[in-house]
């Protein structure tokens, strides 16, 4: 998942890595395997094949996994071929196979794929001296053995004391390895109206059931715990929360003379409709970061602040107002880009896309505030992000980000258009609009304290030394090293 999407669980993949191979007492390597459906077919070479053409071989399958997805021409012999070849492969492969990086040779192609879209340069050292093995999994493979109920894949971990994967991924492991299963939230059991298909919601339950007998799920937010184990109460005492780690990429950026060159590159025309007017020389604007799906609540955002720009609070105080949505298209966005084409077509509305970070932290600074009003979250990054740039927040009044901001935010009613359009005119067009922002921006100082990597790499520390120590207990007569964790923590 690494390798595809700025934020997410992509984000919190890079970031937790991170996190672990900061701790001197953790040894972190990192498993990539292709993160598409019908990955390409890949052989590795045996161990003692000449470094020439294993190094080879290691190139070829890092230039698949940066591949993008591509589609399939119903009327193209070769194509169909290649695709059922490849759903073929994900059925009915059986073997895993691990190779270790050549990290000395080919560290530089796995910070590019994997980890540059989040982390700092200053971060490159943790991957150029890090430890990778690559696998010929996909998680399609893994999606066809769990939704067919065919026995899961077995992975060599001997050596490793805990393997941790980013959502449910049922894997047969050695005996001396306990799962860890980061788990982010129960959207698509909770909230199938926003999914892209109900294989989805099946495979997120069959996952989970079919996931190693001890495997610890460590969740993101309280909330997302409490649901788990609501539809799960036998998970109760498998369950701990460990919140997600916020990037020190994001600062506030002073300059906001590189705000026009952001968008004019990173301008999207996935509404199909241009602006009719040239963006004026200075503006103010509201902004939105996250993937075009159902649940992140576009169409009510648009909605709220098409009503916003003709209340006349805003006519006298501040009629230059734009919306910024960063976030590229994911599933189900028709409706949202629909609601884009007018605002855009006025020059009311700017649609961005692949937005890196050092341009968001830009954006962020400036913003006049940040709008999340998702209907669910498991976790929600985003916000964050904002408030490390000093920008205050505005966010959707749901269990999630009350546990993640706490008083930090202004908080809407996601269903409710009238709702957020009040939440925006009150945060930057009312008598309290400037002792609110400078609030709101102090308490997300204090409130991003929690989510610093020092503080999380701590509770990640505390809780793995204790899950070794209660299997030294468990295993008086089978000593289990307490020195150095090594750790096995799927990258991709």
């Amino acid at each position: 998942m690494a390798a595809r999407g700025y934020c997410g669980i992509a984000q919190d993949v890079r970031l937790l890595y991170k996190t672990l191979a900061s701790c001197p007492d953790i040894e972190v390597t990192g498993l990539v395997y292709h993160p598409r459906k019908f990955a390409p077919v890949h052989k590795f070479l045996p161990p003692d094949a000449s470094r020439g053409c294993r190094l080879t071989n290691q190139a070829v399958f890092l230039w698949a996994l940066g591949e993008e997805a591509s589609a399939w021409p119903a009327f193209q012999p070769f194509r169909m071929v290649q695709k059922l070849h490849r759903m073929a492969a994900t059925i009915c492969t059986r073997r895993v196979q691990l190779d270790r990086l050549d990290a000395e040779m080919l560290w530089n192609v796995v910070w590019r794929l994997l980890f540059n879209p989040t982390l700092s340069p200053e971060d490159s050292s943790l991957v150029q001296n890090g430890k990778f093995l690559l696998s010929n999994l996909s998680d399609g493979m893994i999606y066809a053995r769990a939704l067919t109920n065919r026995r899961p894949f077995t992975l060599d971990t001997r050596g490793y004391d805990f393997l941790i994967v980013e959502g449910p991924r049922p894997f047969r492991i050695s005996p001396e390895t306990r799962q860890i299963v980061r788990y982010h939230d129960m959207i698509p059991m909770l909230q199938p109206d926003t999914m892209s298909n109900p294989l989805v919601i099946q495979w997120h339950h069959k996952a989970i059931r079919q996931s190693p007998e001890g495997a610890l799920f460590v969740c993101s937010s309280e909330p997302t715990r409490d649901d788990l184990t609501r539809v799960h109460p036998e998970l109760s005492a498998r369950s701990a929360t460990i919140p997600c780690t916020i990037s020190d990429a994001y600062r506030p950026d002073p300059d906001p003379n590189l705000i026009r060159s952001i968008i004019k590159t990173r301008c999207s025309g996935a509404a199909g409709v241009p602006s009719a007017k040239p963006l004026e020389e200075s503006f103010r604007y509201l902004m939105c970061v996250s993937t075009l799906e159902p649940r992140k609540n576009f169409v009510n955002l648009i909605q709220a602040f098409n009503a916003l720009r003709l209340r006349p609070s805003i006519k006298q105080r501040i009629s230059d107002l734009k919306l910024l949505i960063v976030g590229s298209p994911g599933w189900n966005h028709e409706t949202i880009l629909a609601s884009m084409r007018q605002p855009i077509g006025r020059g009311e509305l700017v649609h961005l896309e692949k937005v890196s970070a050092e341009e968001l932290r830009v954006l962020y600074t400036h913003a006049e505030a940040f709008v999340f009003p998702s209907h669910s979250e498991g976790f929600g990054m985003p916000p964050l992000e904002a408030m490390l740039c000093d920008a205050p927040v505005i966010a959707s009044d749901i269990p999630a980000h009350r546990w993640v901001m706490g008083e930090a935010a202004l908080y809407c009613n996601p269903y409710d258009v009238t709702s957020i359009a009040a939440a925006l005119e009150r945060l930057v067009a009312s008598d309290e609009s400037l002792a609110l922002r400078g609030e709101l921006i102090a308490r997300g100082r204090e409130r991003l304290k929690s989510y610093r990597p020092d503080r999380c790499a701590r509770q990640w520390s505390d809780l793995l030394h204790r899950l070794k120590q209660e299997l030294a207990v468990a295993n008086a007569f089978s000593p289990v090293r307490l020195s150095k964790t090594r750790l096995l923590e799927r990258v991709v």
